[in-house]
């Protein structure tokens, strides 16, 4: 099923499902569902973007992130070398190496990690009722509104662990079944 059409389409869909599944996250703070079905609808946008381009691609593009860090040696503080970089950038030699040495990190965001994050987010959301001396999954909420959203406590918490521990549910199944 990967086909152009499919594949372009769903690049154009995918950020489009996202902002929905949010949309449903944060307006179900106030009814009943808001993380189940929101994570539903982002898991959605993941599938989808599996079936056009792959298990691969699919957690290149979302679940990996790349941290470059200029490598730093003592010598490399004071302001001769700060002029010679600059002159170095300026008049460069194409036959020259760089001067900048980068080194990169990968932080890979696995789907168990998800769904461990979101757990601990709703049973967290449940424990603040019980620092505050009422029961468990007691609700708590901030005086500040938050504009386009509302009142912020801690059933939007509890939602919020819901909607990360379903969609990572669902990635860890659709990832587990269609290996490469």
């Amino acid at each position: 099923m990967r086909t152009l059409i499919f594949a372009t389409a769903i690049r154009i869909l995918t950020p489009l499902f996202l902002v929905f599944s949010l949309y449903i996250l944060l307006r179900g703070h106030n009814h009943p569902g808001g993380g189940f079905i929101g994570g539903l609808m982002g898991s959605i946008a993941f599938v989808f973007h599996t079936l056009a381009h792959g298990t691969k691609q699919t957690a290149k593009s979302y679940f990996s992130l790349t941290f470059y860090k200029y490598d730093r040696k003592p010598h490399h503080n004071n302001l001769s070398h700060a002029l010679r970089l600059l002159r170095k950038n300026i008049v460069r030699n194409k036959k020259e190496k760089p001067i900048f040495i980068w080194n990169y990190y990968l932080l890979r965001l696995r789907p168990t990690y998800l769904m461990a994050i979101g757990l601990a987010v709703a049973v967290g959301s449940g424990l603040v009722g019980l620092v505050m001396g009422k029961p468990f999954m007691a609700a708590y909420w901030l005086k500040v509104k938050i504009p386009l959203v509302g009142s912020v406590g801690t059933p939007l918490l509890f939602d919020t662990g819901v909607y990360l521990l379903v969609l990572g549910m669902v990635l860890k199944m659709v990832f587990t079944m269609s290996k490469d």
